[in-house]
């Protein structure tokens, strides 16, 4: 059986660094790409160089967002690399979090591995109808996705151009991460409050006074907008 611990989680930037502190107890390393709450993907190079070294453990590629990058899926290494395991969903761009349905790509021993261990009949025939649906409609969901990204870049104009915004970061998913001068934590639970749920990453690895957006439809983003800048006018820097 495979020793599951401990895992290594992997950031953007931090491939290598988490690569030379894996030993002979490392048997997964997961891979987020894209990242959450860093939004960026990891390139597929680096996730290649990862599968050509000497880790002896299984890579994990934890595809959830990667609808919105334009970068691509990592499924094409499965073909050329025996440890390397490609998870994605249906939660995310083809909104179905409610069937809570996912997928995983990999090699046929290691397949074989998970289909030993799973549940017997663990996706009912519902779930699997309407995720067979989904997928003979890649159209649609190619059309929201396209939708989606220019609403993303419209919400990352209006933020950057907002004076108590320091930081919005480039964003591979259908999120945006962005960083204001202070009360991040206050802001967000006065936008929630008032029907804006964001997500406060203020207590995240280097990211201080960070907010988390879920990019939705047009209206929905203009609300979120008109709440953010109410937030800070009433809790901005120079207020007690």
């Amino acid at each position: 059986t495979l020793d599951l611990l401990p895992i290594i989680f992997i950031m953007h930037r931090y491939v290598f660094k988490m690569l030379a502190n894996a030993n002979d107890n490392v048997k997964l390393m997961f891979v987020c790409s894209p990242g959450n709450p860093t939004a960026k993907a990891i390139p597929l190079a680096d996730i290649e160089k990862l599968a050509k070294s000497s880790y002896q453990g299984i890579i994990v590629v934890d595809e959830a967002y990667v609808d919105f990058s334009a970068q691509g899926s990592a499924a094409d290494l499965v073909n050329k690399y025996p440890n390397v395991v490609v998870l994605q969903t249906l939660s995310k761009a083809f909104g179905l979090a409610g069937i809570r349905l996912g997928f995983c790509i990999g090699p046929p021993d290691i397949i074989q591995l998970m289909n030993n261990v799973k549940a017997p009949y663990n996706v009912n025939s519902l779930t699997s109808e309407v995720a067979m649906n989904a997928m003979k409609n890649i159209d649609t969901l190619d059309k929201n996705v396209k939708g989606l990204l220019v609403e993303r870049d419209v919400v990352a104009g209006q933020l950057n151009a907002l004076d108590f915004v320091t930081k919005v970061y480039a964003s591979d998913s259908n999120f945006l991460l962005f960083r204001v001068k202070s009360k991040a934590q206050e802001m967000y639970k006065m936008m929630a409050d008032r029907g804006v749920v964001t997500r406060y990453r203020g207590n995240e690895l280097h990211c201080d006074e960070c907010i988390r957006v879920t990019i939705g439809k047009k209206e929905e983003n203009e609300q979120f907008l008109v709440e953010l800048k109410k937030a800070w006018a009433e809790l901005g820097d120079d207020k007690a």
